[in-house]
């Protein structure tokens, strides 16, 4: 596991530690473990930070061997020191680690550790790419400690998971991601391994040149920059577009919902009264229609209770419209209790009328419901100083039962009703009639 072949780099135990340590700063942002990561990503800095110095200035701070010595010393300037691009890896992710581990997550913070994670995957897959193409200097730096074949895969992963740390930062703080970071992430890891690439070939040329005074002019490595830079700026803008389109289907699919959901709502609304939120006159005839049909075909009983409040005129011009819709509201709402079955309905007939349609209904029980019907009213005990019957609002019914035959018409039902309830209040109001035909 330290060297997975002879001729290989080895892992150095300071880049294991560093994975290990890597790891649980990414468990501890899924679970919310925010100082215990901050202080991860300080030391990972500090690891990478501190190596970096070591190779730049040619010091020795003693953390190469701090906790073991290393016997593996292959393409190593330093026993147990890591490569210069493996602590920058590291001195990267930390960065990436300690910005997503504050308590404020910005958009701008999470675009931050998108991209690192994006130049880390570069970085690591450029020295695995050298490994599988021989090229040396893809994952070494000169005569500087080189990176292992299994650290570069580290790395990819370690890169992506920071990018998909991001992406479920944002979506668990809910924060919409632009369009474009997508083709941003992919042109940055496009041009981060094309720059690489090139760098590790034209350095590769550079040194053949040099130990061996061979002059070589491969165009290899200009060709994979200008290749490589080429593709990068069209995948990232192939990418743009299919996000854009993406977005754009599921925006029309969105309206047309709310286009759905609102011709819904419009067609319900069209079927209640506005004011006591219970069917109108329009649902009532769509109604009628259907249960009268029915009740013709089966040669069942229907009946129609047509309800009007007493005196509702006056009591609009003693108490004022306000009360009187209120009136309307109360008794209207009563009224629709009284539709206890599924096939039975309530509506505004029109104006302080009302109608109560009983599919399934004989005399007897049109005249229950009915009673029950003014009895509630009553027992609402709304104050009418200026009705002739009662001290309080009163309605009267009329009654209208038949079992229709293929000559019965709706109209019919309907006017035998309205004569009953005439007949109610020239009566005296406040009362039942009921007719038969």
């Amino acid at each position: 596991m330290i060297q997975i072949d002879p001729q290989f780099v080895p892992m150095q135990f300071n880049t294991a530690l560093g994975f290990v340590l890597i790891s649980l700063a990414l468990m501890g942002l899924t679970n919310n473990r925010r100082g215990f990561v901050k202080y991860i990503g300080i030391t990972s800095i500090l690891l990478g930070g501190l190596t970096l110095i070591q190779h730049v200035f040619g010091v020795n701070l003693y953390i190469d061997e701090l906790f073991m010595k290393h016997y593996i010393t292959i393409s190593t300037s330093q026993p147990g020191r890591m490569a210069p691009n493996t602590a920058l890896n590291f001195l990267l992710s930390g960065l990436a680690i300690l910005i997503m581990s504050t308590t404020r997550i910005s958009l701008t913070k999470i675009l931050v550790g998108s991209f690192l994670g994006t130049v880390i995957v570069g970085l690591g897959s450029v020295a695995f790419l050298g490994y599988l193409s021989n090229v040396e200097t893809a994952y070494g730096w000169g005569n500087l400690t080189k990176m292992a074949i299994h650290t570069a895969l580290g790395f990819i992963v370690v890169g992506l998971m920071l990018i998909l740390e991001a992406r479920y930062l944002s979506w668990k703080t809910q924060q919409k991601t632009p369009s474009v970071l997508l083709p941003l992430i992919l042109s940055v890891l496009g041009f981060t391994i094309t720059i690489c690439l090139w760098q590790a070939l034209y350095a590769s040329e550079l040194y053949i040149k040099t130990q061996y005074g061979i002059k070589t002019k491969n165009f290899v490595a200009e060709g994979i920059l200008i290749f490589g830079g080429l593709f990068s700026i069209v995948i990232a803008i192939a990418v743009w577009f299919a996000i854009r389109s993406r977005e754009q289907l599921m925006s029309l699919r969105l309206a047309q919902e709310e286009i759905l959901i609102l011709n819904q709502q419009l067609e319900k609304i069209s079927y209640l009264d506005g004011l006591t939120e219970i069917p109108n006159r329009r649902s009532f005839d769509a109604f009628i229609e259907k249960e009268f049909g029915r009740a013709c075909r089966y040669q069942h009983s229907i009946a129609l209770i047509l309800l009007d409040i007493d005196y509702f005129k006056a009591y609009n011009d003693h108490y004022g419209h306000q009360m009187g819709d209120y009136c309307l509201q109360q008794v209207a709402q009563t009224i629709n209790n009284m539709a206890q079955r599924k096939t039975d309905m309530a509506a505004r007939y029109g104006g302080e009328e009302f109608a109560l349609l009983l599919p399934d209904a004989r005399s007897a029980d049109a005249e229950k419901i009915a009673a029950m019907t003014l009895q509630a009213i009553a027992n609402l005990n709304i104050p009418h100083e200026k009705s002739k019957v009662s001290s309080f609002v009163t309605i009267s019914a009329g009654i209208s039962v038949c079992v229709p035959s293929i000559d019965t018409t709706i109209k019919e039902l309907i006017h035998h009703a309205d004569l009953a309830l005439y007949e109610a209040k020239a009566q005296g109001r406040s009362r039942i009639v009921t007719t038969k035909f």
